[in-house]
């Protein structure tokens, strides 16, 4: 059986991107080890799997599809490592451990904490978190997270952001987005 991606639109570097963050971001990627992801993935559910080559980048993170061959999917979401700025070096990332701090692995944890509290105490859509290393050191050579695929494209996504949305569909839009938030704070409180 062959996975089935979703191929969702996550605004992703392509290689005709040409900013200078881009480009250090796709040379940093080469360094994560998305095998050892697959195989951490695999091991959590005994079913095999396979990452999917579209990718999403964010300020310090990339997020990847995964896909099992019983059709479940998965997000990986790794940090990125850092890497020098000059492009006469190559923009060779600095090895993970030579930047993330105790610091930076609590405050991954703290995120992980209220992702599975506002999970627990709320019916807000958040993504379960199934594995995470918030060590540098790992196999995958960076801090990651395996949580549940939430099916479908963000807003900030879609084509021109929120140009996008026709006008009928905007206000509710928003006023979903708002309801989520009041909901979430009243079932917390």
């Amino acid at each position: 059986m062959s996975p089935n991606f979703t191929n969702f639109k996550w605004n992703t570097v392509t290689d005709n991107t040409a900013t200078p963050y881009c480009v250090r971001a796709s040379k940093a990627l080469e360094y994560i080890d998305w095998d050892a992801l697959r195989t951490v993935a695999e091991k959590m559910r005994d079913i095999p799997c396979t990452v999917g080559d579209q990718y999403g980048l964010g300020g310090r993170h990339v997020v990847r599809e995964i896909v099992f061959d019983d059709d479940i999917h998965w997000i990986g979401r790794v940090n990125i490592p850092q890497v020098n700025f000059k492009a006469e070096d190559l923009y060779i990332p600095n090895p993970v451990h030579h930047f993330w701090t105790s610091v930076n692995a609590t405050e991954m944890q703290s995120e992980i904490d209220t992702m599975s509290f506002i999970r627990e105490h709320t019916d807000v859509p958040i993504p379960r978190v199934f594995s995470y290393d918030t060590t540098a050191t790992n196999a995958i050579g960076a801090p990651f997270m395996l949580m549940e695929c939430l099916m479908g494209t963000c807003a900030m996504d879609m084509p021109e952001s929120f140009q996008n949305i026709p006008n009928q569909f905007k206000h509710k839009y928003f006023d979903s987005e708002a309801a989520i938030l009041v909901s979430a704070i009243r079932q917390i409180n």
